[in-house]
């Protein structure tokens, strides 16, 4: 009997952790967390602001205070995943955002509410991309590559489907219904499936989740020479992220601002989602076997190329449709490259911690963009603030330049 109970134990742990199973249930969890903890201010920050009476710099300080909580602990929360494991973080991390948002819901003290952003950063870390990135690494080793790049299809609907969700849901019961709402997706959904992923010190092997894996690759960039790769890495994210941080919060009031109307700008806007995960699909299909180093070079430029249909035809319907795509192509594909260019140029031993020390000093940095950005549309307007972004685009795609001039080898 008790091999009996053993041998269905087994099957059981077999069955959740199958490539379709992690793969889905990671996902899952990704749009939530994503969705609710980084995107929903965007809809909510007015309807928050009018009821509370508080401005609009005081509820994005809130944020960009949580992004700097999320940078701070970092490295911690690295040392965690490679101590306990993915499967404990981003189930403690479930938690911990569950109550953040739970906190928000009920916020009428300013001193709640920075306390429910710092809860809220700490969250961050624990549930978003790095935490379930390091996860699959942790299961699939080296062969991380493709199933990193297959969950960041998930996760690149988030604000596609979170932006709407919370916007009807505070038009139904009002913001703080909204964030009871976002705050019961992630106690409910995320917290049961994070428990079901593979225990700590169980590879499943394979990017598949079935056989063993092959022999690792050696890394492209050697150990003495990581430094530089690191820091131009770390330059190309964090500037990458100051635009997606800025205009994930502003671009729809900016827009409006210029002469769009909201409804328009929301749903347009909230197309980004879509070719996000179209320019994620495009690297599965045909980028498997793209040499990094232009892989980089191709997301950050493609940024870049993003703000031409503004400068061109400013937010006319088909430029900002035309802007969406580009800009939604490229955080697509940013993803991939912060998940899986350092798994290649660095390999799977310290993976964690690498992506720690890629992610803390633009998480630092990112923190002002909010509050930074929303001052640069108050006192210069919406035309100067996209010009700023273009210019942190063009530093951001140098960086890559850099990286591929100094390491850049044949496709792996």
């Amino acid at each position: 009997m008790t091999g009996a109970v053993s041998r269905s134990q087994d099957s059981g742990i077999i069955m959740r952790a199958s490539f379709p199973f992690i793969i889905s249930a990671l996902g899952l969890t990704q749009i939530i967390s994503w969705g609710t903890i980084f995107y929903g201010i965007s809809v909510l920050a007015k309807p928050m602001m009018a009821e509370l009476g508080w401005s609009f710099t005081f509820i994005f300080a809130g944020f960009s205070l949580s992004l700097l909580v999320g940078g701070i602990v970092s490295k911690p929360v690295a040392r965690l995943i490679q101590r306990r494991g993915g499967r404990f973080t981003l189930t403690l991390g479930s938690l911990v955002g569950g109550a953040g948002l739970l906190m928000l819901s009920q916020v009428n003290d300013p001193v709640v509410y920075i306390a429910a952003w710092i809860v809220l950063g700490l969250a961050s870390r624990l549930t978003l991309y790095d935490a379930a990135f390091a996860t699959l690494v942790e299961i699939y080793g080296m062969q991380a590559r493709r199933p990193i790049s297959v969950l960041t299809l998930f996760g690149g609907l988030a604000s596609s489907i979170f932006w709407p969700i919370c916007h009807y849901a505070n038009e139904a019961i009002g913001w703080r219904g909204a964030w009871m709402v976002c705050a019961l997706a992630v106690l409910v959904v995320c917290t049961p499936l994070h428990l079901m992923l593979p225990r700590f010190g169980v590879p499943i092997g394979g990017s598949d989740g079935n056989g063993a894996a092959g022999p690792d690759p050696e890394p492209l960039v050697p150990a003495d020479r990581r430094s530089f790769a690191v820091l131009m890495l770390t330059i190309a994210m964090a500037a990458n992220s100051f635009i997606t941080t800025a205009l994930s919060v502003h671009l729809i009031p900016a827009v409006v601002a210029m002469g769009m109307g909201a409804a328009m700008a929301v749903w347009i806007s909230s197309l980004r989602g879509v070719f996000q995960t179209l320019g994620r699909l495009a690297e599965i299909l045909w980028g498997r076997n793209l040499d990094p180093f232009l892989f980089a070079n191709i997301s950050t430029g493609v940024m870049v190329i993003a703000f031409v249909p503004l400068a061109v035809g400013g937010v006319g319907v088909p430029y900002f449709f035309a802007f969406n795509v580009l800009f939604g192509i490229s955080v697509g594909l940013a993803t991939i490259v912060k998940g899986a260019v350092p798994l290649v140029l660095f390999g799977k031993h310290g993976y964690a911690g690498v992506l720690a020390s890629i992610a803390t000093p633009g998480l630092i940095v990112t923190a002002a963009a909010p509050t930074a950005y929303a001052a640069v549309l108050d006192a210069f307007g919406p035309v100067f603030g996209f010009v700023l972004l273009f210019l942190v685009a063009l530093i951001s795609f140098s960086a890559t330049v850099a990286l591929a001039w100094k390491f850049r080898r044949g496709p792996v």
